[in-house]
């Protein structure tokens, strides 16, 4: 691997798989209400193309690039801030793009992918 801030040089290791499916089993699916899964239904993983503008737009974070355990914690902290002020806003509808307008419980559940990918350590790793 490279390309990454945080690595010198090329990096290899196996991939590991979450240590606990649970909590990515439980995020609403069924976009655009829930989180956009991949067509091979893997609950590990989710679409990024549709959240793409507006993730980059709000955060800043490109989700075609690889991040660390740290870099998703601090995404994680910025997606669930942002909730809690839309939600005090009363939103609750989010226009992803200029075609794309998704119910706020969408958001939500990228929300909970993000946070639960933090709470375990993982990286947040681009399938390009």
């Amino acid at each position: 691997m490279t390309g990454h801030d945080t690595l010198e040089t090329p990096v290899t290791w196996e991939w590991e798989p979450p240590a606990d499916l649970d909590p990515f089993e439980e995020i609403p699916r069924d976009f655009p209400e829930g989180l956009f899964w991949p067509s091979d239904g893997d609950f590990t993983g989710f679409r990024g193309q549709v959240y793409r503008e507006w993730v980059n737009g709000t955060f800043g974070v490109n989700l075609y690039e690889l991040h660390d355990p740290a870099q998703v914690r601090d995404f994680a902290d910025h997606l669930i801030r942002w909730l809690a002020e839309a939600l005090a806003a009363g939103t609750d509808k989010v226009r992803l793009d200029e075609d794309m307008v998704v119910p706020l419980s969408g958001i939500e559940a990228l929300a909970a992918f993000v946070r639960t990918s933090a709470d375990q350590g993982l990286w947040l790793f681009p399938d390009s």
